[in-house]
């Protein structure tokens, strides 16, 4: 049988289309497989000839994106496979595979959104990048540290590259071709590029206080071994990387303290104040009352030992001789004087006597209120307490063992101090 002319197997292939597109009735399966056998003449009509003219080879163009955009209607008609297996249609022949039309078109729909939300994230990307950059550089938290984040910040790069650039672009969809991903599905491989590198930055974030706490036990250890400087840096760091971290500020301000840099001390105890950290309250008010600024203390220490309810011993005992302290220092040795004596209960405590190695200070303290309040007797019981408990390693209390032997002397007694060390 000769092979119709290319107009006439296009006009048949143009009919069989309006037919399916004009019928008044849902479209039927016969009609269906009349189009696609419209389409198979033309194929042939098409490779038989040598040479097409322009009008011809528009005409089937036009024709063929009408059959495609019905391609989704058909789908739900016919079932391509069972008629593949029976007709057995050549790979070129597209219009026998139309249900993949199909899934191309509705996957390419969404790639606007996949493009708008890849950009989304690649900027929510940056702006978590710029974010901890600096923290870990500054930090300086080492070569690992800088590993860590140069592996996301390298990824980060090369994102901006292929969203930016032709070339990155091309690059990209080359590395998803060769991993077999299909072209239609590479708006949202790139999505889902830009999600994974947000979930590991967000990781790095929300990881931020734990890396903080690690260098902040790492400087602890260096503290009790006496390596100040090694401490002071750790502290830095983790505060560096979380500047929120009250425990590395508490900790930082004791260096400070140790290294007599008070002013540096007393920032650090306030940072650690503002984040309820009860120890600060204590230590804050302390250089208070050392700088001659009760005022400024007593606030301080009520407050903290209003928060102190779960605090240790150690903590509650500290509070209330320090409140004495400023107390006194005011001259209110009424209001002083049953703070102090609480502080004395505590310390006399079977868990004070384990776990206060300051108790001497609050007799120190309670005798000097008795002393202003002309209760001679108690104030000598006081300091000879005083003179038991106090140490003259402890810088608050070789002060008031002075006084101590002073007074005692004064009455025929002797100061029965042990030197011990706190």
């Amino acid at each position: 049988m000769n092979t119709p002319p290319l107009d006439e197997a296009l006009k048949t292939y143009e009919i069989a289309l309006d037919n399916l597109e004009d019928s008044a009735s849902p479209m039927s399966e016969e009609q269906i497989i009349a189009v696609l056998n419209a389409r198979d003449f033309v194929h042939a009509t098409v490779q038989a000839k040598v040479y097409h003219y322009y009008h011809e080879q528009k005409t089937l163009v036009a024709l063929d994106v009408r059959l495609k955009q019905n391609a989704w209607q058909i789908s739900k008609v016919i079932d391509f496979s069972s008629w593949r297996t029976s007709l057995e249609p050549p790979d070129t022949a597209w219009w026998w595979h139309l249900e993949t039309e199909t899934e191309l078109a509705r996957w390419q729909w969404w790639d606007w959104l996949w493009r708008g939300l890849s950009i989304a994230g690649w900027t929510a990307n940056l702006g978590l990048l710029i974010d901890l950059l600096p923290r870990f550089l500054i930090a300086g938290t080492g070569f690992a540290g800088a590993v860590a984040i140069a592996f996301p910040s390298l990824l980060t790069l090369l994102q901006a590259i292929s969203e930016l650039t032709e070339t990155g672009q091309e690059g990209f969809d080359k590395l998803l071709i060769r991993l077999g991903i299909p072209k239609h599905f590479h708006g949202e491989a790139q999505l889902g590029a830009t999600e994974l590198l947000l979930l590991i930055l967000l990781g790095f974030h929300f990881y931020l206080p734990n890396f903080s706490n690690f260098s902040n036990r790492r400087g602890f250890e260096k503290y009790k071994q006496g390596q100040l400087a090694s401490a002071e840096a750790h502290y830095q760091q983790a505060l560096a990387l979380n500047p929120d971290n009250v425990k590395a500020h508490y900790n930082l301000a004791l260096v400070y303290e140790n290294l007599q840099q008070f002013d540096k001390a007393r920032t650090q105890y306030q940072f650690a104040v503002k984040g309820g950290f009860v120890k600060a309250y204590n230590n804050l008010g302390r250089l208070h009352i050392l700088n001659n600024k009760p005022s400024l203390a007593i606030p301080l220490l009520f407050k903290g030992l209003a928060g102190a309810g779960q605090a240790s011993i150690k903590v509650r005992y500290d509070l209330m001789k320090n409140l004495g302290w400023a107390l006194l220092k005011q001259g209110r040795e009424e209001q002083a004087e049953p703070i102090l004596r609480s502080a004395v209960s505590l310390g006399s405590s079977p868990e004070g006597i384990e776990k206060i190695s300051n108790r001497g200070s609050a007799h120190c303290l309670l005798a000097q209120v008795y002393q202003g309040q002309n209760q001679k007797t108690k104030a000598l019981t006081q300091w000879q307490k005083c003179c038991q408990l106090g140490s003259s390693a402890n810088p608050d209390e070789d002060l008031w063992l002075g006084l101590a032997h002073k007074k005692l002397k004064e009455d025929n007694q002797s100061c029965g101090q042990n030197n011990r060390k706190p």
